[in-house]
């Protein structure tokens, strides 16, 4: 048997979509999304910057490592077509913008990671590679350089993020007309 609810207490509203976990009135925070746009920005302004660089030295790297280089300019520049745009239809709270950043941060970290193992296979790199420390240091080396790569990918695939996102392609919510509250049940 299921009582009426008390004097001044209204039953709660069913969620106006299946699955939906957050409360109608209050949007999710955007701080995990605005926090990744933000990141996403500045990586796409290093990469153009990085990508100019790289390809702008190509002649004066030694001829076995030009690939790298090459290589590496490349995926900057492709990191800039992504993370900006991306950053951009992030904070429109467009899904897209989501994948576009997760894209190119995957690509700063992949290169990265790329680059350490063609140095550290070269001879004429990895004289210090041959102790514990050194490659401690290469490998903390790396984490320290993406860093905010990774914590941009972080903070793009979490939850919160897609939650922001969808909250921004709902529709409107149209307020119905006022019904009043429920009316009171006699009690005998």
């Amino acid at each position: 048997m299921t009582y009426p609810p008390q004097p001044g207490q209204y039953p709660a509203a069913p969620p106006p979509y299946p699955g939906e976990q957050y409360s109608v009135q209050q949007p999710p925070s955007g701080g995990t999304a605005i926090t990744a746009g933000v990141l996403a920005v500045l990586g796409a302004l290093w990469g153009v910057f990085s990508g100019i660089l790289n390809l702008g030295v190509v002649d004066e790297v030694v001829d076995d490592l030009k690939w790298i280089v090459v290589l590496q300019g490349t995926v900057y520049l492709v990191e800039f077509a992504t993370l900006l745009p991306g950053a951009i239809l992030l904070f429109l709270r467009k899904p897209a913008g989501r994948w576009l950043v997760a894209l190119g941060s995957a690509l700063h970290i992949l290169q990265g990671v790329i680059a350490l193992i063609v140095l550290a296979s070269d001879d004429r790199f990895n004289r210090n590679l041959d102790t514990a420390a050194g490659i401690g240091g290469g490998v903390g080396g790396l984490l320290v350089v993406l860093s905010p790569a990774i914590a941009t990918l972080v903070l793009v695939l979490v939850p919160l993020t897609a939650r922001w996102c969808a909250w921004g392609k709902r529709p409107p919510q149209q307020p119905g007309p006022y019904q009043g509250p429920p009316p009171q049940q006699q009690q005998w």
